[in-house]
C-alpha cells in the first residue's frame, strides 16, 4: 500500500470482511463514524498511528513491513495503473 486512500480501502475491506458496519467498528475503536466513513474513503489528508492501530487490532490484523522493489519494472508500472484505476472507479473514490 503506497497512500493513505489504499490504506483506508483495506480496512473497508476487512471491516466488510468481518460482516461489521462502519458504526460497529467505530464504537469498538471509540472513533467516530463519520471519522471512519472518511478514512475508508480516502477523505482524510491524514490518520494518526494510534487510530490505525487501534482499528488493525479490532479487525484482528497487525501493521508489518515489507521493503519496496528497488527497482521499478514495466511489470510494475502496470501492476500499479491498474490498481489506481480499479481504486478510482469505486465507489467514493477521490477524483
Amino acid at each position: 500500500m503506497d497512500s493513505l486512500y489504499s490504506v483506508g480501502r483495506a480496512i473497508a475491506r476487512l471491516r466488510q470482511e468481518r460482516g461489521m458496519t462502519q458504526k460497529q467498528l467505530a464504537a469498538l475503536t471509540g472513533l467516530g463514524q463519520s471519522t471512519l466513513a472518511r478514512f475508508e474513503t480516502g477523505g482524510v489528508a491524514e490518520f494518526g498511528s494510534r487510530k490505525l492501530l487501534r482499528l488493525l487490532e479490532v479487525l484482528g490484523h497487525e501493521l508489518s513491513f515489507t521493503p519496496k522493489n528497488s527497482s521499478f519494472t514495466l511489470d510494475d508500472a502496470l501492476a500499479q495503473r491498474q490498481r489506481q484505476a480499479q481504486e478510482s472507479s469505486e465507489p467514493g473514490a477521490p477524483r
